[in-house]
């Protein structure tokens, strides 16, 4: 049986570096997820309020 897992990472700041700071950081959380052995199931991202930029993840194992 999979365990799925919901992680949640934000970023807030100047409108044109929120995208790449929050990429880099996902980026570095899905290198180590993956390394551990976790199945990236789903990646989205969305604004909050036009102040915050959230990724969602779903990983299973």
């Amino acid at each position: 049986m999979k365990k799925f897992e919901i992680h949640t990472i934000t970023e807030s700041a100047g409108f044109g570096s929120m995208k790449e700071k929050l990429n880099g950081r996902v980026e570095q959380f899905l290198n180590e997820k993956g390394n551990a052995g976790y199945e990236i199931v789903s990646v989205s991202f969305t604004y909050y309020e036009g102040a915050e930029l959230i990724a969602f993840i779903i990983l299973c194992r």
